[in-house]
């Protein structure tokens, strides 16, 4: 293999640290940032990504099994409409 192939093929991060600020709103009272950047490396084969995927994919249903009902209940508030209080319009009021 040429040197040129072997330096394409060389590991390189995603830059998704150049898309995240470095600190995200306040900080927590611990001194850590809000979201900590998670580079994912773009030279995995295609066993590493799926063992990666596997994990989060068992991790993601770890944590549903545990917090399931909260969960569901802070989707369902999400997504409701915001409440709109009604207008009290007087019936000898022209609408135009």
């Amino acid at each position: 293999m040429s040197k040129r192939k072997a330096k394409r093929r060389q590991c390189r991060e995603a830059r998704v640290l150049d898309r995240i600020p470095d600190r995200v709103g306040a900080s927590h009272a611990a001194g850590l940032p809000q979201a900590i950047p998670l580079p994912i490396p773009t030279c995995w084969t295609p066993e590493q990504a799926i063992a990666v995927f596997e994990l989060v994919d068992d991790l993601r249903d770890r944590i549903w099994s545990f917090y399931q009902v909260d969960l569901q209940e802070l989707t369902r508030q999400q997504r409701q409409p915001e409440r709109v209080d009604p207008i009290d319009i007087a019936e000898d009021d022209s609408p135009f």
